[in-house]
């Protein structure tokens, strides 16, 4: 089978949802590649640079709030050479009907990257290193909703920015909804249905991206709907994630 099955009460949920986006997506230039993610109050931005020499790029916003401003204010990030560094912004609530945005460059290039929203879908990180083990819960309580019969068809493998790279993915487990009490015959709880992804990171030396998607059909309809995965940073061994740039001598500079 070219996709798994899963019959009844399961769909995906995940950031983006407006649009699917590549892997590529998050490519700036051939060694510069950035992720951002957002849960309402804090926005992580990490910028991986694969050269062997520092970089400097900027991340900015044309995003604006109530009165006019940015959300965030513009900053220059020293990025060392062949390390990922993530920083973390507080952007204040966009005017009302603006998408929070976020733009990376360097120099005179600059490029927009998508921002990944926390809701349905837990993912175990965004930053991930390179042949390990990676999952991600999702909740499908919302899934009670829909009326009659649903199916989901997810992916068997994930797509890579390098093209060339992929593994399968597997359900690892479905949990919850209506049961019987055990010892109570005339008693049913319900518990919110869940599912849990798992996939092996693909084997890289440097930095790639990747990402997946989910289908969800009625069985009858001939359009199906599509749901966008996370979009992931996965780094080798001749990578080093320095982690968030607060509380240490980054170069970080704003302005």
């Amino acid at each position: 089978m070219r996709k798994f099955l899963v019959l009844f009460l399961l769909v995906m949920v995940v950031a983006v949802p407006a649009s699917a986006f590549s892997p590529r997506d998050s490519n700036l230039t051939s060694s510069l590649f950035a992720v951002a993610w957002y849960d309402g109050n804090e926005l992580s931005v990490a910028v991986a640079n694969t050269a062997n020499t520092r970089t400097t790029v900027t991340i900015s916003t044309p995003t604006v709030d109530s009165w006019g401003r940015p959300v965030f204010s513009s900053l220059r990030l020293d990025v060392p050479g062949r390390t990922i560094i993530e920083e973390k912004l507080y952007p204040a609530a966009p005017r009302r009907n603006e998408q929070l945005v976020v733009q990376v460059g360097e120099g005179y290039r600059s490029t927009e990257i998508p921002v990944q929203t926390t809701g349905i879908m837990t993912p175990q990180n965004y930053i991930v290193e390179a042949n390990t083990q990676w999952t991600v819960r999702v909740d499908l309580d919302f899934l009670l909703q829909d009326q009659g019969r649903t199916r989901l068809i997810v992916d068997d493998y994930y797509q890579t920015g390098d093209g060339f790279n992929q593994d399968r993915i597997r359900i690892e487990s479905v949990e919850g909804g209506l049961r019987q009490v055990r010892g109570n015959s005339n008693t049913i709880e319900y518990e919110k249905p869940s599912m849990v992804l798992r996939m092996k990171t693909p084997q890289v030396s440097y930095v790639t991206t990747m990402t997946f998607g989910i289908r969800k059909s009625d069985g009858t309809s001939w359009r199906d709907e599509y749901f966008q995965g996370p979009l992931l940073l996965v780094y080798g061994r001749n990578m080093r994630f320095a982690g968030p740039s607060e509380g240490r001598s980054s170069g970080r500079v704003r302005y």
